[in-house]
């Protein structure tokens, strides 16, 4: 029998991931022990849900606390001959306790499986998704380590002291209760090094099956749900040279083991230690925190170090001498460096050095107002009609400068036009009174005293963000880490209704005192009086009929389908053919895919029938000509209900959506103005029968109406105007 030891401390959602794993293992010969660390939560729901069919034993960590703890209950209530460490915040993918099983023979200590590492939940793993271990240090060269040699893939791979790992190994338990093998309960950090150390030095056979796959998931929350390594501990440091110190004791004579933690507390000291020296002025960094750390490095062979670079090198020879001026010296030596290089091979940070040394020190301009819409892709969205009402009413009272990504972008008015990320662009970002922006700001842009950022959004939200999400599956899953230090920045963040306010606040964890409830300047121009004109120039420059009705699709991408961080696949779901074949007598299509994605669709079938409007820079103008709106998760619907025109929602992955990738604000199907279908046919049916569809949603349409379109009357840019820049 195995024994799988569990240990919980909080997230309910990650625990039932876990359990479910354990659930569905077709090796049925074994006990789930699992300990519960404290009181952050309550399990007990989740613990009924998989009592029985996980084969849960419960206990609670009492008068203690800590991993180190909680995993040494579970070794003394533990009664199968072997036992298997899972993390509550991880899980195992497949039957990966039966494979480990099948492999021991009587001989055996030890069999372990591969790591993969994710950051998303069990239903939304899969091949695409397994990734590198991004704990490990990328300064170092990439190795090719043998999967079937146990010391190189489960101990000489790990090349920092909080990677070495006891997760997605097998232990016959007679083996670590022979050799006295358990976790120090003083070690709140760190304690897998220690244990691992006395495992290698121990075992002596062993088995390996790289289809039996732990799956270690990493946190995207690290402010609400921090994993171990992300809890911010002043006593961290402690931790670590003690976990150092044991392992080095247990290594005893096993040269193979020494050298490679030696290699590591060198490193670590190196690259994490020493700066402090640099930006931390605390005098602790100086004495006492120093003194284990400079005891520990000066035993260490001298052999175990002949992979660093020599400033390195150089700096560890100073601490062997406990020559504290001469360490400080020498890693600003290594800092410098280390910035030359960015700043010579890399042109950005070229540029961030500029500006911060010459840029940051020059005065700031009290009429200088800097606009970007959508990552300066396009003159668009809220940016766009703040700027045009304050040309209109201010003029020259101010200096505008626009930045863009791309050259063509046409904007009308006096202006300035930067590009995005070049030295202008630091230079009048920098020396700017006031931002206008759409979307997120870079983290690492510097601010001055008394910059004010107008943070204007770009919808109501639909799908839950930041940190309404259970969890991220996107393309970068720090996601809300830097949401949440980008929006510390803000001075004011527009919203179109109470509704978004409300979201807005625990979304963007932003006080609502900050928030400017003043409508959308964006669908301004969907009140205008010369409407009906406005849209036939606007069909005529895209080349429209104007005797036939324009619907309007525009989705969104999906969060699990992606190439790179902003550049999201997308395979069309709507059947073209079929649209065609109905339609082209009465209408034409106009497809708005959302800026993120990067697939071109081929359209040459359709001449004369779609249109692509994605490079189209306003989707304000796209509304307008519309007479039909059909997306799918997209917030473009809320802004589209100012028209009081029809709205589709074609939602052919609706359950998992929901369900799995993001979540909504909303009962979409009890609360949205218009039918969802999931099916062509339904697409085809509710296009012949819009005027039915139309009558149907009615009363449904003036609630939404009333609720999520109350402020928006044509004159929200000015509002917005004598707010942030007053009169």
């Amino acid at each position: 029998m195995v024994s799988i030891i569990v240990t919980h401390k909080k997230g309910l959602a990650y625990l039932e991931d876990c359990l479910e794993s354990i659930s569905e293992q077709e090796f049925q010969d074994y006990e789930t022990i699992l300990v519960v660390d404290g009181n952050e939560d309550d399990p007990s729901e989740v613990i009924e849900k998989y009592k029985e069919s996980a084969k849960i034993k419960l206990f609670r960590l009492e008068g203690k606390h800590g991993v180190s703890a909680a995993r040494n209950l579970g070794l003394e209530k533990a009664t199968g001959e072997f036992v298997y460490f899972l993390d509550g915040d991880d899980y195992l993918d497949g039957d990966t306790i039966g494979k480990l099983v099948k492999l021991m023979t009587p001989e055996d200590d030890v069999a372990y499986g591969d790591i993969m590492y994710t950051w998303f939940q069990k239903k939304a793993f899969n091949e695409e998704q397994k990734g590198e271990n991004e704990d490990n240090d990328s300064e170092d060269k990439k190795q090719i380590y043998t999967y079937n040699d146990i010391f190189q893939y489960r101990y000489n791979m790990y090349n920092r002291l909080k990677t070495v790992t006891v997760l997605g190994m097998l232990y016959r338990k007679s083996f670590l209760d022979d050799n006295d093998i358990r976790f120090d309960e003083n070690q709140l950090y760190y304690a897998d090094a220690p244990f691992f150390t006395k495992v290698m030095c121990c075992v002596k056979n062993y088995k390996c099956d790289e289809n039996a796959i732990y799956v270690k998931r990493y946190h995207n929350d690290k402010e609400d749900n921090p994993s171990i390594n992300q809890i911010v501990d002043e006593n961290r440091e402690q931790h670590y040279i003690a976990s150092y110190n044991l392992a080095i004791e247990y290594a005893k004579d096993n040269e193979k083991i020494k050298a490679h933690m030696e290699e590591i507390i060198c490193k670590y000291f190196v690259r994490f230690y020493a700066p402090r020296f640099h930006w931390d002025k605390d005098p602790k960094w100086d004495n006492e925190r120093l003194v284990p750390f400079q005891t520990a490095i000066a035993k260490t062979d001298k052999k175990s170090l002949v992979t660093m670079p020599f400033l390195h090198k150089v700096l560890i020879s100073k601490v062997r001498k406990n020559n504290l001026k001469a360490m400080k010296r020498w890693t600003n030596i290594i800092l410098i460096k280390k910035k030359l290089g960015k700043m010579l091979t890399n042109k950005r940070q070229f540029l961030r050095a500029v500006n911060l040394h010459i840029f940051y020190k020059m005065s700031m301009k009290e009429n200088w107002v800097t606009f970007e819409s959508f990552v300066g892709r396009n003159y668009s969205g809220q940016p766009k009609y703040v700027y045009q009402y304050m040309q209109k009413v201010y003029g020259d009272k101010y200096k505008y400068i626009w930045i863009v990504d791309k050259k063509g972008i046409k904007i009308d008015g006096k202006h300035t036009t930067v590009k995005r990320f070049g030295l202008r662009y630091f230079y009048y970002m920098t020396r700017s009174k006031y931002w206008v922006n759409n979307m997120r700001q870079p983290t690492w842009l510097p601010r001055k005293e008394g910059q004010i950022m107008l943070e204007t959004w770009h919808g109501t939200p639909l799908k839950r963000l930041v940190f309404d999400m259970d969890d991220v599956h996107a393309a970068n899953p720090h996601y809300k880490n830097i949401v949440y230090k980008q929006s510390r920045g803000w001075d004011y963040l527009l919203s179109d209704n109470p509704f978004s306010t409300e979201k807005f606040q625990s979304c963007f964890r932003f006080d609502k005192e900050k928030i400017l409830e003043a409508g959308y300047p964006a669908n301004d121009p969907l009140y205008a009086e010369d409407l009906e004109e406005r849209s036939k120039d606007i069909k005529e420059k895209l080349g429209i009929p104007l005797d036939k009705k324009v619907l309007l699709y525009a989705p969104t991408w999906r969060d699990d389908n992606y190439y790179d961080a902003g550049e999201y696949k997308f395979e069309l779901a709507l059947d073209l053919d079929r649209l065609k074949k109905e339609f082209s007598d009465e209408y034409v299509v106009l497809l708005r895919m959302h800026y993120w994605i990067v697939d071109q669709l081929d359209l040459s079938k359709y001449p004369g029938f779609v249109y692509n409007g994605s490079d189209y820079d306003d989707i304000t103008e796209l509304y307008m000509i519309s007479d039909i709106c059909m997306t799918d998760y997209s917030s473009v619907f809320f802004d589209y209900a100012n028209l009081k025109r029809p709205i589709l929602y074609y939602m052919y992955d609706l359950e998992k959506y929901r369900d799995v990738l993001r979540g909504f604000y909303l009962d979409v199907e009890k609360e949205l103005p218009g039918p969802i279908l999931q099916t062509n046919d339904e697409v085809v049916e509710a296009i012949k029968n819009i005027d039915k569809v139309t009558e149907e949603y009615k009363d449904k349409y003036a609630e939404f109406y009333d609720r999520f379109c109350c402020i928006d009357d044509g004159h929200a840019a000015e509002r917005v105007v004598k707010a942030v820049f007053g009169n």
